[in-house]
């Protein structure tokens, strides 16, 4: 992890891997470009960064979205009418099934994947639905020599189906209360990227796959495929790549999906909550 100086912002690690707490920042209030050149510092050096007690309207949300790029559509939940580009994710009391409960990089089905994530905690449980992250860098780098030099030039084919999960429909089926569309078949949405992504912003390599989205390697069978991928899998969310955001009213998490890999913890059933997401700066992975 780098060690910039950091002058018009504080900021607090969450762990020794990835993520932290940006403080001395009003998200809903004019931002100065020096300040905004720190933050998307430490958005770089830190992967993910965590500002607390912030009160956004949609406006506001958008407004901050924009300064880490331009605003990309989710495929399968319908966004918010008067802000499209923002997608609300409930859980209602009555529910079981959480989104995004199994580690993944974001719609890493599509052509160009979002750069960013930026999620909103409007509603939250009394405890629990906390979000896990984990940093690919090091999983990239703690990979034997020999695996990183045969994973070099290798590319993953990413399914929107969720074939390991029970498939799209059977997960949107246990959220009933989010706004679900579908423009198409979720296995008609297939991206195919690089197991080992170059970062475009740092130059660093990170491992770039999922159980969630990676069905197969390209030229390769899904069975002679899945025990490799099973192997990355887990090696990617070691407990000492990670870190864990703890959600409170008015917490903002910014996260950068080109080099992390995140899980939404399904802890609190009987409790309500309330997020609003929007992912930013669609890119084709190299």
């Amino acid at each position: 992890m780098q060690t910039a100086k950091y002058e018009a912002i504080s900021l607090k690690p969450l762990a020794g891997a990835l993520g932290a707490e940006i403080g001395g920042v009003d998200l809903a209030r004019a931002i100065d470009n020096h300040t905004w050149s720190e933050i998307h510092q430490a958005f770089l050096d830190y992967q993910v960064i965590v500002f607390r007690g912030q009160t956004l309207s949609l406006d506001d949300i958008m407004s901050v979205a924009c300064r880490f790029g331009e605003p990309t559509h989710y495929p399968f939940v319908a966004g918010i009418a008067s802000h499209p580009f923002i997608v609300e994710i409930v859980k209602e009391t009555h529910e079981t099934r959480n989104f995004g409960g199994s580690w993944h990089s974001d719609t890493t089905y599509q052509a160009r994947p979002p750069k960013a994530t930026l999620l909103y905690a409007r509603e939250v449980p009394a405890f629990g639905g906390d979000t896990l992250f984990s940093n690919q860098y090091l999983a990239y780098e703690t990979l034997s020599p020999g695996l990183r030099a045969m994973l070099d030039g290798v590319k993953g084919v990413n399914s929107g189906g969720l074939k390991r999960l029970g498939g799209r429909a059977a997960i949107q089926d246990g959220h009933a209360s989010m706004k679900n569309q579908r423009h198409a078949a979720p296995d008609s949405f297939e991206g195919v990227h690089p197991v080992a992504r170059t970062h475009p912003e740092t130059g660093r390599k990170s491992l770039y796959l999922s159980l969630e989205h990676t069905i197969r390697f390209a030229d390769m069978t899904e069975e002679e495929s899945e025990p490799l991928i099973e192997y990355l899998a887990n090696h990617a969310v070691r407990p000492e790549f990670t870190c864990r955001v703890r959600w409170e009213v008015g917490t903002f998490t910014v996260w950068d999906n080109r080099c992390t890999l995140h899980c939404a913890l399904n802890d609190y059933n009987g409790q309500r909550r309330l997020m609003q997401r929007i992912t930013v700066g669609g890119e084709v992975p190299a």
